[in-house]
């Protein structure tokens, strides 16, 4: 289609790698089809209102917008999630952290706990492929929880997810939660306030900063759950979290100075990069 080669130029010139896909993408938005039906009438001409929408989209795609926020859904291990600007558009490394968790648990009817669940892509992923598990996830931000609710409920989890408000563990009331969870999962804020402004365009001008910002030294966070996780874990429960790529040494001598931990393992990426980093609540007796 002319159109298609249209937006894969265009988007080549802006230096987009995937430009030939990302013009597909944008055209069966629009149309409401599968890539692959773009192809089935190649001769049948468009609509100018179907012209003009692509365009449209396409301009905002040129603007350096995220095209996961344009088609506003990504698709995370195996199942498509709603999106829209509170949240962070899920990475495929964050998919390391949950096949594990799913491996540890498979079986299990385990309580997860899930900070900072932004669209639910963890929550309701591990509530989707451990059907005998119960979760809390929570975020600080009303507008992140009530996307990840709608995923949720689009994934026929919801009645096994309880949503709540908050600020890392202050809406967890003490007396109910605790050494309640078996997991606790966390792909918090690990970016450095100072490194925001050299991100990419497209993750600096468009994403959350409260789901980017881990504070001076992109730390913060871990040390919350570093202080507080060991309350509301099980004794021999897992702690899992994603992390920046020079960021395990810290993380583990964070948790060790706790002295509620085991001394972690790391995981990494497909890369070869550190990516995750996993405690186990230790058993004082």
């Amino acid at each position: 289609m002319d159109l298609i080669l249209k937006g894969q130029r265009l988007l080549q010139a802006k230096g987009v790698e995937a430009a030939r896909l990302e013009s597909e993408l944008l055209l069966s938005h629009i149309l409401s089809c599968d890539r692959h039906q773009l192809y089935s009438s190649p001769q049948k001409k468009l609509d100018s209102s179907i012209v003009d929408k692509f365009m449209a989209l396409l301009k905002r795609r040129l603007a350096g917008e995220p095209i996961q926020y344009i088609l506003a859904y990504r698709e995370f291990m195996g199942l498509r999630f709603d999106l829209d600007k509170s949240v962070l558009i899920p990475r495929w490394e964050t998919e390391i952290l949950v096949k594990h968790i799913i491996d540890q648990a498979q079986g299990r009817p385990v309580k997860l706990l899930d900070i900072g669940t932004g669209s639910g892509a963890i929550a309701v992923s591990l509530a989707y492929y451990l059907p005998q598990s119960r979760l809390v996830a929570i975020d600080i931000s009303q507008e992140a929880l009530d996307r990840a609710e709608k995923n949720a409920i689009k994934h026929g989890v919801s009645h096994r997810i309880d949503f709540k408000r908050s600020d890392m563990f202050a809406a967890l009331e003490a007396d109910s939660y605790q050494a309640y969870f078996d997991i606790i999962v966390s792909n918090p804020p690990y970016i450095k306030s100072q490194d925001i402004e050299g991100l990419m365009p497209e993750v600096r001008d468009f994403e959350p900063r409260t789901a980017l910002d881990g504070g001076a030294d992109g730390l913060k966070f871990y040390r919350q759950i570093a202080e507080n996780a060991s309350i509301y874990l099980k004794a021999g429960g897992l702690v899992a979290m994603e992390m920046g790529h020079d960021q395990a040494s810290d993380i583990k001598d964070i948790f060790k100075r706790t002295g509620n931990y085991s001394s972690g393992q790391i995981l990494k990426d497909l890369a070869g990069i550190d990516r995750i980093a996993l405690f186990h609540k230790v058993n004082k007796g």
